[in-house]
């Protein structure tokens, strides 16, 4: 697996293959059948690799409001878009924001942005919107792990 240990911002794309609901706390997210953008942050110990090999995995303590989603029988992760030391968390969820459907509330507690998780209905609009506006390496996901799918773009 082709993950950087150095810290960055992240997008995951994934499939919800049926309708599904996500309970955190008092709050309950519910995901329609559909494709997803979740978007984060890791400059801690270990990166972008050790978050994203946390987010991948299915058996895990539940931390994050994202790993409520990453546990979930209905997650089908497709692809991991790197934007390498690069702290553009926010700016990333308002690009997806301005072509995808918010998860009102979900995954943006520590900031003021309305969401960090996204409906996108026209995965390939966002993707050349992305590629436009920030350096970022796609990868995709197989059942094994992550692959190098594309080379980094400026």
């Amino acid at each position: 697996m082709n993950l950087p240990e150095n810290g960055g911002s992240y997008c995951i794309v994934f499939e919800v293959d049926s309708l599904s609901f996500i309970t955190r706390g008092k709050r309950k997210f519910s995901l329609k059948e559909g494709t997803y953008v979740y978007v984060g942050s890791a400059f801690g110990a270990g990166g972008l690799r050790k978050r994203i090999l946390r987010h991948l995995k299915r058996k895990k303590s539940k931390h994050w409001h994202f790993d409520f989603v990453t546990t979930h029988s209905s997650f089908k992760p497709l692809e991991v878009w790197l934007f390498e030391g690069q702290k553009v968390e926010c700016e990333l969820a308002s690009l997806v924001g301005k072509v995808a459907e918010p998860v009102n509330g979900f995954g943006s507690t520590d900031c003021s942005c309305p969401s960090h998780l996204f409906k996108v209905e026209d995965i390939s609009l966002l993707k050349r919107m992305v590629r436009s506006s920030f350096n970022v390496k796609i990868l995709k996901v197989f059942d094994e792990g992550v692959e190098n799918g594309s080379k980094s773009c400026s």
